[in-house]
């Protein structure tokens, strides 16, 4: 059996090969539009009646999911993978590497991105990289050696459980770390839970990233709930475990629990917790101090960064605005792409007037506490002026500044590009400061001192987006300043409905760089959220 991500991943690499071989470029859209619809909504893939009503999944389509959804790789797919680099996809989400440069690639022996990694790092000249392609690909590089995406280790995490009975995560993985160096799971000890993991062993993640034979611990079910403490950490939070267990006459060593001599059993992680004293600590706060992880965020009263149909979005404005109701927001800002990022079909300021129109329409017909607020993402260009007239932006109830393009600048030029937005008085807040994707580009190189520092004197609050593959703004950013003297929104990026629901990655990436509640504007009823930035 096989779930939407594991077959929107399918579908996603079957429109790389397809480009790859330069073939039908009409299956490329298909196939992607496909993959989209399956990551962004919940649709039942057993109903060929639910999948062929999903706009962009037609009757083919439809027969190749269900299809999928019975454990069938695509024939296409394998064929393809026969014949073509191995890591094609991961290949072609390193910057600058499209279909044309990555058949140079292969026809110079280069179809893995450790052995792109090996020749960039031995200085060789390669078909069709420039030398700017090269300063990113290294920067890149240098970012991929940090640790597995978040994502891709959720997702497995996923997957392996629905094999492996009792699976969890722990480490950086259970704490939301946005990149893991050593990803490590736990089960109940049990022969069919070992037969299990030793069947799916080896396990290679996309992008080259290997899971180790030994990143399982098998546990006897009475140390399940010390082990897992153990295992999630960090020491510093087992320090501090242990001193409270010990004013108890208890001690925590090597994953287990002792009174005296006599070993304690805890077959969950709150048996720890409740011989210890204390109410359960969720994951992500376990790296802070104490005092600063009981003032930490940990709720928004609304979303102030969503996208609709209007630009590159697949939900309209009323199925976004119900959603966020059912979420239990007070508020949604639809804040959809200006005019210059075309290929997200970003609005020009006429189409922004019209869907205003829209929007005050809408409100009449939404429940009463609701407020619906209409803003957008914004360019920021090279030069750090925006992609709006002020005219037009003064209208709006929110502006989100983001980057989009020009991601290789050298550190002067990055870091004054976000100071200049930052500084303009209509901005709300900088989207997704470090623009990066994990796993496949990194932050930009700004001089984030400074530009923390020129928030902190324009009150111009700054983003942590909540979406996966960016949960940016990086938490060991703000290390050692608690966001002192900045103000904060924590907001989903939402695309589609479904995507509303990564808020809690984001307020776990507050919660790791120690922000309070008073930090956050979207912690804030909308009044005061108007008056702060109004």
């Amino acid at each position: 059996m096989a779930g939407p991500r594991q077959i929107a991943s399918w579908l996603h690499e079957l429109a790389d090969r397809i480009a790859f071989a330069g073939e039908n470029p009409f299956k490329v859209r298909a196939y992607r539009e496909a993959a989209r619809r399956l990551e962004m909504h919940a649709i039942d893939l057993s109903s060929r009646e639910a999948l062929e009503g999903t706009p962009g999944i037609g009757r083919k389509i439809a027969d190749k999911i269900m299809r999928m959804a019975e454990g069938e790789m695509p024939p296409g797919l394998v064929r393809r993978r026969q014949v073509q680099p191995p890591e094609l996809s991961w290949l072609l989400r390193l910057p600058g590497v499209g279909p044309s440069t990555a058949r140079k690639l292969w026809a110079a022996g280069i179809g893995t991105v450790s052995g792109l990694a090996d020749h960039l790092a031995a200085g060789e000249e390669l078909p069709g990289v420039t030398p700017a392609q090269r300063r990113q690909l290294l920067r890149a590089f240098a970012e991929r050696r940090r640790g597995v995406p978040l994502p891709d280790l959720l997702a497995l995490t996923e997957s392996l459980g629905r094999v492996v009975p009792g699976l969890v995560a722990t480490g950086g993985v259970r704490r939301l770390d946005p990149l893991v160096e050593r990803p490590r799971w736990l089960a109940p000890d049990s022969a069919e839970s070992r037969r299990a993991w030793h069947e799916l062993l080896p396990i290679v993640l996309e992008g080259a990233w290997t899971v180790a034979e030994d990143a399982l611990l098998f546990v006897p079910e009475q140390e399940l709930g010390t082990a897992l403490l153990w295992h999630t950490g960090p020491e510093s939070f087992l320090a501090e475990m242990g001193e409270t267990l010990g004013h108890r006459g208890l001690r925590l060593d090597a994953a287990k629990l002792y009174d005296g001599e006599r070993q304690v059993p805890c077959f969950a992680e709150d048996d720890v917790f409740e011989r210890a004293g204390m109410i359960p600590i969720p994951p992500p706060l376990r790296g802070i101090a104490p005092r600063v992880r009981d003032a930490a965020v940990h709720t928004v009263r609304g979303d102030l960064h969503s996208h609709s149909s209007w630009s590159d979005g697949l939900a309209d404005i009323p199925a976004m605005a119900r959603a966020a109701v059912a979420r239990g927001y007070a508020y949604l800002a639809v804040t959809d792409h200006s005019q210059g990022l075309k290929v997200a079909n970003g609005l020009t300021p006429e189409r922004f007037r019209a869907q205003r129109r829209e929007i005050e329409e809408l409100r009449t017909h939404l429940p009463e506490g609701f407020s619906l607020l209409q803003g957008c993402e914004v360019d920021i260009h090279a030069d750090g002026s925006l992609d709006l007239p002020d005219d037009l932006l003064q209208e709006f109830d929110v502006v989100i500044a983001s980057v989009h393009n020009h991601f290789d600048q050298s550190p002067a030029a990055a870091t004054e590009r976000l100071v200049r937005a930052i500084r303009h008085p209509l901005v709300t807040a900088i989207g997704h400061p470090g623009a990066r994707k994990l796993g496949e580009r990194p932050p930009i190189a700004a001089d984030w001192q400074a530009v923390f520092d020129a928030a902190a004197s324009c009150g111009t609050a700054l983003e942590i987006n909540a979406s996966p593959r960016r949960l940016d703004l990086d938490f060991r950013w703000l290390e050692g300043r608690n966001g002192a003297g900045l103000s904060f929104v924590i907001d989903s990026d939402a695309h589609s409905t479904h995507e509303l629901e990564y808020m809690p990655l984001g307020i776990a990436q507050a919660q790791k760089a120690g922000l309070r509640q008073d930090q956050v504007l979207n912690a804030r009823p909308v009044d005061g959220l108007r008056r702060a930035h109004g």
